[in-house]
């Protein structure tokens, strides 16, 4: 049995260990994907356990030193799904979640003769119809820095628009 087998064996028999990382992180049984970063913290507990049988023959300190690189780990996977979700997040104007036939009554708000023709696309054919910043600006010839520093400005505008 090489060692990262005896490392999925010594994360079954202490499991209690792992779900105490996952509590430290604030990653609790009620979130949907709490299999999923239980899962994962196995999968890294047993790579320390090969890491740390190779790098070491003394094992008394071995859960010490597990535990904390769970946390560590997890905490990571948290940061770097809330970057990604901070990134992509647009619920403001996420027309999917919004059955068809009401997203006109909710861009009753939006005055169009204040919007450039590029705003206008960009609201029609990215938020409405999904269509991609990078297939925008290979259509309209624009870089997608500039595609997204005018969906962010579209952003902004609607946002004030909405409010008075």
């Amino acid at each position: 049995m090489n060692e990262m087998e005896l490392g999925f064996k010594d994360a079954l028999q202490n499991q209690r260990l792992i779900h105490g990382a996952l509590k430290r992180a604030h990653i609790y049984t009620t979130r949907v994907d709490y299999e999923d970063y239980f899962q994962e913290a196995m999968i890294n507990y047993a790579q320390t356990y090969q890491q740390y049988v190779q790098d070491n023959g003394d094992m008394t300190k071995f859960h010490k030193f597990v535990f904390q690189k769970l946390t560590w780990r997890l905490i990571d996977m948290l940061r770097q799904e809330k970057r990604y979700f901070d990134f992509h997040s647009l619920e403001e104007f996420d027309f999917q979640r919004v059955p068809e036939d009401l997203s006109e009554n909710k861009l009753d708000f939006v005055n169009f003769s204040e919007l450039t023709n590029l705003d206008r696309t960009l609201l029609q054919e990215h938020f409405i119809e999904d269509i991609p910043l990078v297939i925008l600006a290979k259509r309209y010839n624009h870089t997608t820095r500039a595609l997204r520093y005018r969906r962010d400005s579209l952003l902004k505008k609607l946002r004030h628009m909405s409010k008075h």
